[in-house]
């Protein structure tokens, strides 16, 4: 663990998956980022510290409680998310609407961007939603994989694989 200048402390963890490795990102809000390693959040706010050290965790952070749900997630298809901690800075009050409301979307359930964006209050901000998806630091926490165009097709998904890995995502969650 490495302490900045800055007023958080910045710690990373590395989680093997079966889709490849993911990184989290930590500060002392909670949870800022959780991301597959190719795709790490490498140009975090002017606020947060950029030297992002690997390393053990503190144990009131949460990362061992993240390892079990990545472990618990990846064997059954759904692990409880909710008790992680998140670091919201950087959104926007309607990009914390959504992302709660996205958060509510249960396993193996799929929702459109307009039925995430009426859940959240914007029942015609589809396009907003979108891009606020498009923008989610916090992949499976907050599981934008579960959010599909008006016709149910699967769109644009960040992770490597892109829209296979979402449909693997979903996939794991029907069984």
């Amino acid at each position: 663990m490495m302490i900045t200048n800055n007023p958080s402390t910045v710690r990373r963890m590395t989680h093997s998956t079966p889709l490849g490795s993911m990184v989290s990102v930590w500060t002392d809000a909670g949870l800022y980022s959780l991301s597959f390693d190719s795709v790490a959040f490498a140009e975090p706010p002017t606020d947060m510290p950029t030297d992002v050290p690997a390393g053990a965790m503190a144990d009131d952070v949460g990362d061992d409680r993240l390892e079990d749900l990545l472990q618990e997630y990846f064997q059954s298809g759904t692990a409880d998310f909710q008790s992680l901690r998140l670091d919201t800075r950087g959104w926007t009050p309607f990009t914390s609407k959504i992302y709660h409301a996205c958060r509510q979307i249960p396993s193996g359930s799929t929702l459109t961007y307009k039925q995430l964006g009426s859940r959240a209050g914007s029942p015609s901000a589809s396009r907003a939603v979108g891009a606020a998806m498009a923008r989610n630091r916090v992949l499976l926490v907050i599981p934008c994989h579960r959010v599909l165009s008006s016709g149910g097709a699967l769109r644009g998904f960040s992770a490597p694989g892109g829209l296979q890995t979402k449909q693997y995502l979903l996939d794991l969650e029907a069984r």
